[in-house]
């Protein structure tokens, strides 16, 4: 016996589970240029969670190695690995303490996709 191909292979409680992450994620997708892949939306989402942390306290808490870390934050950030315009999502400062590490801080333009995933969110609690 074959599988109905019109219905679905999981619960409604799962397809309103995704509908809502795709919505969620949608200022990503919206983004002009932008095609970000996971690790950077992940990245991205660590940053906005705990400003101010190192490329190795965030590899850290990923347990990922921080080169790849570093490949990361440089993609979303003014300048990437190539050296061409990034994201512009972040910015790192050098730490004024020990001038070997860096700090991973929003930008104006990461705060604000923050603020507009924060807005969906709301939007969608409120259902």
């Amino acid at each position: 016996m074959t599988a109905d191909p019109a219905q679905p292979s999981i619960s409604d409680e799962e397809i309103e589970s995704l509908e809502a992450l795709f919505d969620a994620l949608k200022p990503f997708f919206e983004m002009e240029h932008a095609v970000l892949p996971a690790a950077y939306i992940r990245a991205f989402i660590l940053v906005g969670k705990k400003e101010g942390l190192s490329v190795s306290e965030y590899a850290q808490q990923l347990q990922i190695s921080p080169t790849v870390m570093t490949r990361n934050l440089l993609d979303i950030g003014d300048r990437n690995r190539q050296r061409e315009k990034g994201f512009q999502l972040i910015t790192q400062e050098r730490d004024p303490y020990d001038l070997r590490k860096h700090r991973a801080r929003l930008t104006p333009r990461g705060r604000k996709l923050a603020h507009d995933i924060n807005v969906t969110l709301r939007r969608l609690r409120k259902k």
